[in-house]
């Protein structure tokens, strides 16, 4: 959705208490574990630093996976506990002007009414800076918090999807944008002819409408879209204004624009209607000995099994089970089987050895499993470019969380965006009030 050729930036700071982050040194020093003052000092520093989003992803459970129940992720922290990140949004956005903020909810597991009213509501507490990353929920254990007896197939998700999204499309655009008059000497509120019904019935969903909400900020809310299979990539081809990509290489960079933009053009959609945010972890130091201390810092707090236990989480199967000696392409068929991040895992099928060991793979997943850099602002700043160029000038670069936190983050807005705004590759300043005219110009 841009139509500038700025490198827009973003921040995934999902879990950041979590996944053996909680533990790196500096992290949460001086906070209430949880508590509203870390995001918002987080927000503030992305404000400095004109950045367009902060991103929370989520998913519903307590994984269960590594090792048959939930002791790993109990004790080592991984992605537990899960709070219900909504309300921290509209503390963040009072203290920071000009940050947008994407929040996660499920198309399976919530209806379209509540999703287009709540996101609409939240649009305008934060004066149109609001994004929906819409989900389908890959997980077992969070089918079974919603009252699954087995999680849903990927075809029923995706199906359920499309028409979910659809939905809350149509809510949103069943109040007109000019039609709340305000008339006082007349005593009329809003336009009648202005608010229309939906009377929806389909497969999955029954809606009558109009949504009780006024006109969004922003038009409606954006739309986040981050799945890397086949119904992922049309289902962000049909509906998104922004992709959040996971990819290793700027070749898979390359062949991942050019797919997307022959799936927009079968859905009557222009490239620059969907933009893209190129996931990419972090490490930025005054000089390379600096940011190479800094990531060995990280890797020698992991705990041995951390990859492992990552591994698990996102494709459904218990990693500890194997053999350390058993090759990445003998689990292919078997993370098909659990219709899980399969556009991920198919990504590491692509770009990584097919014969390299599972035990060698979980210590290099959590370090490498997207796009990475380590080195000094300049350093890093070129590499911005080279994955910007490849992604076609058109959306920008989300960072993968690997924070001391909030450390990464400020050494990012105070290292390397000074050096993006000499080269004139981001903003010096907020195009806009809302999110969506920021992620345009």
């Amino acid at each position: 959705m841009s139509n500038s050729e700025l490198l827009h930036l973003a921040a995934d700071i999902s879990f950041i208490h979590t996944d053996h982050l909680w533990r790196r040194t500096g992290s949460w020093v001086g906070y209430q574990y949880y508590g509203p003052d870390f995001y918002e000092d987080i927000a503030r520093i992305a404000s400095r630093g004109v950045m367009d989003m902060l991103f929370f992803g989520d998913a519903a459970e307590t994984p269960e996976i590594y090792g048959g129940d939930y002791a790993a992720a109990v004790k080592l922290g991984v992605r537990w506990p899960k709070h219900d990140m909504t309300p921290m949004i509209p503390l963040m956005a009072r203290v920071a002007p000009g940050v947008g903020f994407g929040l996660t909810v499920s198309t399976t597991y919530h209806h379209p009414f509540h999703v287009a009213r709540l996101f609409s509501s939240l649009d305008h507490v934060t004066g149109g800076r609001t994004g929906w990353n819409a989900v389908t929920s890959a997980y077992k254990n969070e089918a079974a918090n919603w009252g699954y007896d087995s999680m849903v197939l990927a075809k029923n998700r995706y199906a359920r999807a499309r028409e979910h999204l659809q939905v809350v499309q149509d809510l949103w655009a069943s109040v007109e944008a000019d039609a709340i008059v305000m008339d006082r000497e007349g005593g009329i509120f809003a336009d009648p002819e202005k608010i229309h019904l939906l009377n929806h019935v389909g497969e999955y969903y029954k809606v009558r409408g109009p949504l009780p909400t006024m006109p969004s900020p922003q038009g409606r809310p954006i739309i986040i879209q981050a799945g890397q299979s086949p119904d992922g990539m049309d289902l962000a081809a049909r509906f998104a204004d922004i992709q959040f990509v996971h990819r290793r290489t700027d070749a898979s960079v390359r062949a991942h624009r050019a797919e997307l933009d022959s799936l927009l053009a079968k859905h009557d959609r222009k490239p620059r209607d969907l933009g893209c945010l190129w996931s990419i972890r972090v490490q930025a130091g005054e000089t390379d000995g600096e940011a190479r201390a800094k990531e060995r810092n990280m890797l020698d707090q992991l705990p041995p099994d951390a990859g492992l236990i990552e591994l698990s989480f996102f494709y459904g199967i218990d990693f500890s089970l194997f053999d350390g000696d058993m090759k990445l392409s003998d689990t292919a068929e078997m993370v098909r089987a659990e219709q899980v991040h399969w556009g991920t895992f198919e990504e590491l099928m692509k770009t990584e050895d097919p014969d390299i060991r599972i035990e060698e793979l979980g210590r290099k997943f959590i370090a490498e499993r997207t796009l990475f850099v380590v080195g000094t602002p300049q350093r890093i700043a070129d590499r911005l470019e080279e994955i910007h160029e490849a992604g076609g000038r058109n959306g920008g670069i989300i960072l993968a969380k690997n924070f001391s936190a909030p450390g990464t983050i400020r050494d990012f807005v105070e290292l390397v965006v000074p050096e993006l705004q000499r080269r004139g590759l981001t903003k010096r300043e907020y195009a806009g009030t809302t999110l969506r005219e920021n992620l345009v110009n």
